[in-house]
């Protein structure tokens, strides 16, 4: 064989070799663009799923945080009503004419349980318009539940809205209308909420 005729084989051999190893080489090029296409599609579901995941995450926080607030409104709003029933209580025990209001009263110290002979701290209006008549009733009334009966009218008043503050001594009971109704609120509360609120469950 020829010198030509052998480089001529050769070059035909190397041509050959060359276009496998393109073809090849071309495959494992496409084979990994695939490869990296799904690899970057995975990534992107991936990356989907998580922000999918997150804004329902946020989302569910946002509708907790707004029920949370919805409720903390109608909680505010509730005790504000029922701050109001209070105070409207208070104002019908203070609007009642004198011989009502003198009745309550005398059935406020009475619940107290007092001695009987203590003195009477009134605010100033009451102890205006309350007379010896008053003190005679009340008296008369703690003598039937076998007290001592020998309760007066104070001369000094004391800065309450209604109701008296007793004073035996050093010892206080305090029947103001305030304080009376500090008591009961706790015990209340829940009667009012029920009686103000028992359609917006």
């Amino acid at each position: 064989m020829s010198i030509e005729s052998l480089i001529g084989r050769i070059i035909e051999d190397a041509k050959k070799a060359s276009s496998e190893i393109e073809h090849r080489a071309l495959a494992e090029v496409e084979t990994c663009e695939q490869m990296a296409e799904r690899e970057v599609q995975g990534v992107m579901d991936a990356a989907k799923e998580r922000a999918a995941r997150s804004a329902e995450d946020r989302k569910q926080r946002m509708i907790t945080m707004a029920q949370l607030e919805g409720r903390k409104e109608v909680l505010k709003t509730k005790q504000k009503l029922i701050e109001e029933a209070f105070g409207k209580a208070l104002e019908k025990i203070l609007s009642l004419d004198t011989e009502a209001y003198g009745a309550f009263l005398i059935r406020l110290i009475l619940q107290a349980n007092p001695e009987g002979d203590e003195e009477v701290l009134l605010n100033q209006r009451d102890q205006e318009r309350f007379a010896n008549g008053w003190v005679k009733d009340l008296n008369e009334h703690l003598t039937k539940n076998k007290k001592k009966g020998e309760m007066r009218i104070a001369g000094e008043f004391r800065l309450i809205r209604g109701g008296a503050v007793l004073r035996r001594g050093r010892k206080e009971i305090n029947c103001s209308l305030e304080s009376v109704l500090d008591s009961k609120r706790n015990q209340l509360e829940a009667d009012v909420a029920g009686i103000l609120f028992k359609d917006s469950e």
